[in-house]
């Protein structure tokens, strides 16, 4: 039987995959550009802040919604 990932599940990892490929990949190249200067900021600079941003926030979220177990956990007992 094949196991299919909730919406949720997937949306975070195709962010995350997106993020990921908008930082490592070729495409940097379209934002080497110190020209436009945004707030006295070359462009490639807020390029990768930006995309970072992203990142970090969505693994806030990812953390938040426990994306990576299988089950919930059950809260500790207080002794």
């Amino acid at each position: 039987m094949r196991k299919t990932l909730p919406p949720r599940k997937l949306a975070i990892y195709g962010g995350m995959l997106l993020g990921f490929l908008m930082l490592e990949s070729p495409m940097i190249m379209v934002a080497n550009k110190v020209d436009p200067m945004i707030m006295g900021v070359p462009f490639l600079f807020v390029w990768n802040l930006g995309w970072w941003a992203f990142l970090t926030g969505l693994f806030l979220v990812a953390y938040l919604t426990n994306w990576g177990s299988g089950s919930v956990p059950v809260p500790q007992r207080s002794r």
